[in-house]
């Protein structure tokens, strides 16, 4: 029998895309898995605050799908850099994107995923088969680096890759010099990690959250709150969402393995960008993506058919948010009263 894991999914808007993203993961790759923690952002882009209600009325009568929605009580995004306050205030280091079902999860293993992917291989089945093999270190399986924006990647130095980031060790000398001789997207930060004590792995070097498994026992050892290694889904002042994690975690000893991720699925499939970042500022973009997303599951899955609960829920959930805003701006008003008088 398959073991099973829970999956962690980050939801910023794009319910359409959410919904296919669960379906097309539940039709490859469902046998593995247990529960699918959805974590709503406190904020949503371009006010799609009804997208959890749609993907939770979509759901409700699939018994294969389990969801556990969470309600972070921050909304933190991607720059977290106050390790102390993750350290000690719980809601706010469950506020850090993936770290809830990193914490709560009782299983041995816990995808986590973005929330605009479309599926068409068994990318779970063989992560399971990749920790089957070991090394008895390994700590995570899923797509390693950004090989298109690190000095060292085929793009650019052509000196390393994500099947050979544990052999390429620079020195801090040569790793700096390579990232001056090349002009790639984010010299300057990378500069800086580097000149601050983080050659290798190299900066870009992360075990990318567009799904990629984790061990939830070596993880909970050396990371927050039990260990002192920064939440998987902090930015931590390195280039990117699990750059420092991945760095820091290697340095203790572990390792991870690639799994080349267009085998088993299309990032941002529905987006035309191709990155799925534009929609976060750009609304023609984001709803654009929605409307193929929708497009697609009414052609391949079957009409959507939306209960009323969904517009009752938005309401209330319209009326929570309207009403929390308006007690800060009247607590704020009597601040300055007071101060005035």
């Amino acid at each position: 029998m398959s073991q099973k894991v829970d999956v962690s999914i980050a939801f910023y808007g794009k319910p359409y895309q959410a919904i296919v993203t669960i379906k097309t993961l539940m039709q490859y790759s469902g046998q593995h898995i247990d529960k699918i923690y959805l974590s709503r952002e406190r904020l949503q882009p371009h006010d799609d605050y009804v997208g959890i209600f749609k993907i939770i009325d979509y759901f409700r009568n699939d018994p294969s799908v389990k969801l556990v929605v969470q309600y972070p009580h921050y909304f933190l995004g991607l720059g977290v850099r106050d390790h102390e306050r993750a350290k000690v205030d719980t809601r706010f280091r469950q506020s850090i994107m993936y770290q809830y079902p990193l914490e709560v999860s009782d299983k041995k293993y816990l995808v986590v995923m973005h929330n605009d992917m479309l599926f068409y291989g068994d990318m779970i089945g063989d992560m399971l088969k990749e920790f089957e093999k070991g090394p008895k270190n390994l700590t995570g399986v899923g797509s390693i680096g950004q090989c298109w924006s690190c000095p060292a990647g085929p793009d650019w130095g052509n000196k390393c890759n994500s099947k050979m980031f544990e052999q390429y060790v620079p020195t801090t000398e040569e790793a700096i010099a390579l990232a001056e001789a090349h002009a790639t997207p984010r010299r300057d930060i990378q500069l800086k990690v580097i000149r601050n004590g983080r050659t290798h792995i190299l900066p870009e070097c992360r075990l990318n959250e567009y799904c990629a498994m984790i061990d939830l026992e070596k993880y909970r050892k050396e990371t927050l709150p039990n260990g002192d290694i920064g939440c998987y889904g902090g930015g931590w002042n390195g280039v990117d969402t699990a750059t420092v994690w991945s760095h820091d975690m290697f340095k203790r000893g572990y390792t991870f393995r690639h799994l080349t991720l267009e085998d088993y699925t299309r990032h941002a499939a529905f987006d035309t960008t191709g990155s799925g970042t534009k929609a976060n500022s750009s609304s023609e973009t984001y709803w654009n993506a929605e409307r193929n997303a929708e497009k697609y599951i009414n052609e391949k899955f079957g009409q959507i058919q939306f209960s009323s609960a969904v517009t009752i829920s938005y309401y209330y959930d319209l009326f929570k948010r309207k009403s929390w805003l308006g007690l800060i701006h009247t607590y704020g008003f009597a601040k300055k009263l007071i101060g005035k008088s």
